[in-house]
């Protein structure tokens, strides 16, 4: 018994061996963000409903670029707990950070995604937890040192999320409180580094202003790995900072 236990410590002490020297030999790049999502849902009818989305992501708290997102879609609510929805988006990403992943450049990413979202209610006080999963095809600009397009990299990826509400009241009004996370996973023979490509965790406070309007308040910590090794080191960028969401429903 004392040769196993012995052994069993021999093995976490290599596996907190191997795991402090790989956080001794990445890089980190942290960055103090800020984002504005604003998002509309308009019905066309019962079943059907346009989906449009525009992020407005900054770096050192507002002051420079750090990503521009456009997304449009289309949403079918099978019922009131199951959706689905596919659609497009038009992305920015400008260089930012010490490490930014367009050293060349502003390039331009397009994608097509398809998603399923699931509402579980999980107590009668109206606390709900609601999983997404999202399969996206991306097209990722890769640019020359003159900032000419060189080629195209098609990279898959899919992302899971995780979101638990839970409603109360102030004054009268109704408001939310969510914890969310989402990772991010890469696939395919272009994903690079980046299997694992990035984690992002929300605590957010919301506010039903009436039926149509719903503002969003919270903060964002982002862990993104890039696709490409700087001096044969993975790069890893730590982002945090406010995020400030409008929903309409239309």
């Amino acid at each position: 018994m004392m040769k196993i236990k012995l052994r069993l410590f021999a093995v976490i002490l290599g596996f907190c061996s191997v795991f402090g020297l790989t956080a001794q030999n990445r890089i980190t790049d942290e960055n103090q963000v800020l984002w504005a999502p604003v998002i509309i849902s308009t019905k066309i009818n019962e079943k059907v409903a346009l989906y449009t989305e525009y992020q407005w992501r900054r770096n050192n708290i507002g002051e420079t670029w750090q990503q521009s997102l456009l997304r449009l879609g289309l949403t079918y609510n099978a019922n009131k707990t199951t959706a689905f929805q596919a659609g497009y988006g038009w992305i920015l990403t400008y260089p930012y950070g010490d490490y930014p992943l367009a050293p060349n450049g502003t390039f331009t990413e397009h994608r097509i995604y398809q998603q399923a979202l699931f509402k579980v209610p999980l107590n009668a006080v109206g606390t709900t937890l609601i999983s997404r999963i999202r399969l996206e095809q991306r097209w990722l600009a890769v640019l020359n040192a003159d900032k000419s397009l060189k080629h195209w990299n098609y990279v898959n990826r899919v992302r899971i999320m995780q979101r638990l509400n839970f409603p109360f009241k102030v004054s009268g009004k109704d408001c939310y409180a969510s914890l969310m996370d989402e990772v991010f996973i890469g696939f395919g023979r272009n994903v690079g580094q980046n299997v694992f490509d990035q984690n992002r965790l929300f605590g957010l406070l919301g506010w039903n202003v009436n039926e149509k309007v719903q503002l969003e308040l919270g903060v964002l910590n982002q862990i993104l790995q890039q696709g490409k090794l700087v001096t044969a080191k993975p790069v890893f960028q730590y982002n945090s900072g406010p995020v400030f969401g409008l929903n309409l429903k239309l």
